[in-house]
């Protein structure tokens, strides 16, 4: 490794602290002004003379292209000027046209243009921002430097690094993709690409776990002054990333937003039998508690609340007492409670070969080599009767809004960004700018549906499923969880209609059902794991009939979350729908309107759909609290401890 790379490997844009009161006020003006209307129309502006530039290079056989190709790869190593920018672009549109097919908009070099140019842009679903971001990777890739393309899952990561090699090579840039399943020698190949496609989880593990790595040598300085008498080789071999320089984010509203509100830690398995031990003692003595009368649930804020002086009732009950001396007896009593009353299998959590494997909510997708921490993960492990694992030990800990503030470049693509677009700048210093449609959106979304129980909702949903079914259109059909979309599979197939399932236990032909999902007569239920990144495409005969129909069985704690599944319809420029359905026996509803609130929105009719509005504002609040008190942690720590990350 020459010094370059090694300088490189650690080199990190600094991370400037969050502006607060006048300054955070002054800031977000400043945002604001970053992004307005007079910012998209100098990027159509340009993106117009790209396209003009690029129809130029259409008339080129592949051999004079290719030598264009070589020459602004030469170029773009160094800082390029505005016109090398533009003609690069303009290569890389045609290089889309002669590899994949179709030629991208001016809509698409625009959003392509302004990822370049450090925005987050607002691309409508069905718009092509998978295209949109590789044809940026494209351009960053030359400079041969790190470029990090960040998707919301495995599956998309490797599908779109699959889907994308065919341009990628014809430009001649290397593209890897790095997964959940993937050993450290595959690791390190899919980093070593120009162009690497991975999630925010993996990408941030993967740079803790280099840290941890290098010890006390994470400074070039260190390690160029050590060089002579420790093998640096030997430590740089069990490294996997070449440093951080671009992130193009794709579904960033997903990525740093929805998936930020807790921090990434890494940690080790140490066995412990003492506190294995002393957490099958909590459990028990949490089976001989009552609801309501030694404890209350609360279903709202997720958590459990001591009626009685609990410190006393353990001293009552038997085997307890030589246990009282453990000040976290009590604490472990509580998390044994909490997953008795607040997790289930088949929504938090599921079981696979013996191990609690959980599930993201917001995804539906499983999460293996993930735990909870404080012995909650245990005490489901007692509840479902399997073998116990060991007390996880923190190692490394670092939140996703600090981990992309050190990215040199960095941009980012979402359907749904404009609503959080303060949040975007003030956290991340990368304003929203809105990318036009290509075609006007046909899609039709039909008035909210509110019912009083979930049983209400369900039989009309059925219903709706059969009068949608008798006209021959596709239906999707979006559930919150893995029960809920089991139990309406179900009631579907008992109305003498077949339908497919993709849930977290459901997921190997996943690809296969999505690519059936548009044909006459499907019904596909799925969990959110269809909501993003997923393309549904259809064939003439349906859009004739209408096009895709997309049922919204629940609503989201964020309104962009709903409308991620409805932009599986009408996509660009096909016809398609929505129906969009709650109860107020939903879980946003339950845990976000207060009592009195739910009893008062039921008997307003129509209105009652603004219980929905008020409840995802209140769940936003609670969300946008639980972010800032993940970014007072890492201020804190980051003043009491410092990182080297020169």
């Amino acid at each position: 490794m020459n010094l370059t790379d090694n300088y490189r490997l650690t080199a990190c844009k600094k991370v400037g602290k969050i502006p607060t009161g006048l300054d955070a006020f002054v800031f977000r003006m400043v945002g604001r002004f970053k992004g307005r209307r007079g910012v998209l129309r100098r990027l159509l502006k340009d993106a117009a003379l790209i396209d003009k530039r690029g129809r130029m290079y259409s008339v080129m056989n592949n051999s004079i292209l290719k030598s264009q190709l070589t020459q602004i790869r030469t170029e773009m190593k160094r800082r390029p000027d505005r016109n090398t920018l533009l003609q690069a672009f303009a290569l890389a549109q045609e290089s889309v046209s002669r590899t994949l097919g179709y030629r991208p908009y001016i809509e698409q070099v625009a959003g392509a243009l302004a990822l370049y140019r450090g925005y987050i842009a607002e691309m409508s679903t069905g718009e092509g921002k998978t295209v949109t971001a590789a044809m940026c990777g494209v351009v960053r890739g030359w400079s041969k430097r790190p470029c990090h393309v960040i998707t919301a899952n495995d599956y998309l990561a490797a599908r779109d690094a699959e889907i994308m090699k065919p341009l990628y090579d014809f430009c001649g840039v290397t593209v890897g993709a790095v997964t959940g399943a993937m050993k450290p020698p595959e690791r390190r190949a899919g980093y070593g690409a120009d162009v690497t496609y991975s999630t925010a989880k993996e990408v941030l593990a993967d740079f803790l776990r280099d840290r941890i790595a290098m010890g006390g040598f994470q400074s070039f300085g260190k390690r160029i002054v050590n060089g002579a008498v420790m093998n640096l080789e030997k430590m740089m071999s069990n490294l996997v990333q070449r440093g951080l320089c671009t992130a193009i984010i794709d579904e960033a509203d997903n990525v740093l937003i929805d998936e930020a509100v807790t921090p990434l830690i890494i940690s080790r398995e140490k066995k412990n039998e003492e506190f294995n031990e002393s957490c099958k003692i909590a459990y028990d003595i949490s089976l001989l508690l009552k609801r309501n009368k030694d404890y209350a649930v609360d279903i709202k804020n997720r958590t459990i609340r001591f009626l009685v002086d609990i410190e006393e009732r353990l001293e009552e009950i038997e085997n307890a007492s030589s246990f009282t001396r453990a000040a976290f007896l009590k604490d472990l009593v509580r998390q044994a409670l909490v997953a008795r009353e607040l997790f289930e299998c088949g929504r938090q959590y599921v079981i696979e070969e013996g191990k609690v494997v959980i599930v993201d909510e917001s995804t539906g997708r499983k999460m293996p080599m993930r735990s909870w921490n404080g012995g909650l993960h245990q005490m489901i492990e007692i509840k479902e009767g399997l073998e116990m694992s060991g007390l996880k030990e923190t190692e490394a800990r670092m939140s996703f809004q600090r981990f992309f503030r050190l990215y040199k470049n960095f941009s980012g693509m979402t359907g749904t960004g404009k609503e959080a677009s303060a949040e975007f700048w003030t956290i991340y210093g990368a304003p929203v700018v809105c990318i036009p449609n290509h075609r006007k959106s046909k899609r039709k979304v039909s008035h909210l549906k509110t019912y009083s129980t979930k049983d209400s909702k369900r039989s009309a949903i059925v219903k709706e499923v059969v009068r949608m079914h008798s006209k021959g259109r596709p239906i999707l059909i979006g559930t919150k969880d893995i029960d809920e979309s089991e139990y309406l599979a179900s009631a579907i197939e008992s109305k003498g209609l077949h339908c497919r399932i993709i849930n977290a236990v459901r997921c190997e032909e996943e690809a296969a059902i999505i690519a059936e999902a548009g044909k006459f007569g499907a019904i596909t239920v799925a969990t959110n794991m269809a909501g993003r990144g997923t393309d549904i495409k259809i064939k003439d005969d349906v859009r004739r009939i209408g096009g895709l129909h997309v049922i919204a069985t629940e609503c989201n704690p964020s309104s962009r979350i709903d409308r991620q599944l409805f932009g599986r319809s009408a996509r660009q420029g096909d016809p398609g729908s929505v129906s969009h359905y709650a109860s107020f026996e939903d879980d946003v509803l339950r845990r976000n309107l207060p009592a009195t609130m739910n009893r008062f929105f039921r008997h307003l009719g129509p209105l009652s759909a603004l219980s929905v509005v008020w409840a995802q504002h209140r769940a936003g609040s609670k969300a946008y609290q639980s972010r800032l008190s993940v970014q007072r942690t890492d201020t804190w720590l980051e003043d009491s401890l410092g990182f080297s990350a020169e």
